[in-house]
């Protein structure tokens, strides 16, 4: 069965120098054979600008690679972009018809951009199914403004450095998917620190990710000795990820504790990563860093030093509450997750669903808050709109998998997805 996660797309770039060579040459000649009269039409009341000239022709192109046949047996004008305030859309042919009911499409949507000397269309195929999957998703339209589209000259190192610094023995799972994560919402490079003895199933677990094994001196968990290599690894780093399996003692709290002192950069804590805090508070007192933290409620409710229930019937107060007391974001995980910054930035996210309780889902989201910090968004902004992708990821796999079936790696699976809604 086809899902929203089999999408059909197809991308083209057109140098618009290239098109404006060809337009001296012999322009009416190229809309003959490319352009239908309403195309030129448009055209004609664009002042012919090699721009929009390139811009029509990157989509047919673009349309083409949806239908995988390219321009041949499908024409030109088989394919008609037309505009609706300015706005593309696509009128076919009965042959484009006849094909895309060989591969299940029901309409195509395209977007065109121009970015300095190139057009650029994106083309995207429906089924019919897709539809009615887009229909039962909750969209918000603010997010679309929040994450900045990429630049063509651009490189990995334009995106970001993430380091997921966790683990322990029992629990490499947490840094593994959080780091997958990172890399799925973007982040250009995300490096997994970890303790030594656990370097041989990372580097079996991770592909794209850069593994830096610490010291441990065998034990399977961060010590003191793991601190100076740590710190080492960070000099480069854009955006630090602290906690997932990371387990909790003496040793572990001061490696947190000389963390946020050391790193300069937005810092997000998790997990165990909350749990050393909490049994030492006054780490985040009088600091100057860009720290969120991403508890659930029992998590909250230690450092709160409340009881669970307390927390989740006053969850907008107590995130306010530990937001105003250590100056930090409060991310509170749970149905209607929370994103609070002070009194007076308080977001709630309504997407997401019951099958994201499972075990992982949170340390998929610490990846996705920190893979947008890499990318430059605001450290509120990057916990909205990380939880709002992460809710949306989760409900377009549920949509194929059903509730009870979900597991994390099937959100992490579908952001990208979240990700290309928010920015259709």
């Amino acid at each position: 069965m086809k899902g929203y996660n089999n999408l059909t797309t197809g991308v083209d770039i057109v140098k618009i120098e290239r098109i404006r060579r060809i337009l001296r040459k012999d322009r009416a000649r190229f809309y003959k054979k490319v352009f239908t009269e309403k195309e030129i039409e448009y055209i004609s009341n664009k002042g012919n600008r090699a721009e929009t000239v390139a811009g029509i022709f990157a989509a047919k192109e673009a349309i083409s690679k949806v239908l995988g046949t390219g321009i041949g047996s499908i024409g030109w004008k088989d394919i008609e972009i037309l505009h609706d305030n300015n706005k593309p859309y696509v009128n076919i042919s009965e042959r484009v018809k006849r094909r895309m009911d060989e591969i299940k499409i029901s309409d195509i949507e395209i977007s065109i951009s121009h970015e300095r000397d190139y057009a650029i269309a994106n083309a995207i195929g429906y089924s019919s199914l897709d539809r009615l999957m887009l229909a039962n998703l909750k969209i918000d339209e603010s997010m679309k403004s929040l994450l900045p589209k990429r630049k063509l000259n651009s490189h990995k190192g334009t995106y970001g450095r993430v380091a997921i610094i966790g683990g322990s023995t029992g629990m490499t799972g947490a840094p593994y998917l959080s780091s997958l994560a990172a890399l799925r919402t973007g982040a250009g490079l995300v490096y997994t620190i970890v303790p030594k003895s656990l370097e041989p199933v990372m580097s079996i677990k991770l592909t794209e990710a850069i593994i830096r094994p610490v010291e441990d001196k065998g034990k399977g968990t961060f010590t003191r000795h793991s601190l100076g290599p740590i710190l080492e690894a960070l000099e480069n780093i854009d955006v630090v990820a602290l906690g997932p399996g990371m387990g909790v003692d003496e040793d572990r709290i001061h490696i947190v504790e000389e963390i946020i002192k050391n790193f300069k950069g937005p810092i997000v804590i998790d997990a165990d990563g909350i749990n050393c805090i909490s049994l030492k508070p006054e780490i985040l007192i009088g600091h100057n860093r860009q720290i969120i933290i991403t508890p659930h409620p029992g998590e909250l409710a230690r450092l709160a030093m409340k009881d669970v229930k307390e927390i989740q019937d006053n969850r907008i107060f107590y995130s306010n509450y530990i937001s105003n007391k250590y100056n930090i974001i409060v991310v509170l995980k749970g149905f209607n997750t929370i994103v609070a910054y002070h009194k007076d930035r308080v977001y709630v996210n309504e997407t997401g669903n019951p099958g994201m309780a499972t075990a992982g889902s949170g340390d998929v989201l610490t990846g996705i808050i920190a893979g947008f910090l890499a990318q430059g968004l605001s450290p509120f902004d990057s916990g909205k709109l990380g939880v709002y992708c992460h809710g949306l990821a989760g409900d377009i796999g549920s949509l194929d998998k059903g509730e009870c079936g979900l597991i994390a790696t099937d959100i992490i699976d579908n952001i990208p997805y979240s990700i290309k809604i928010v920015q259709l």
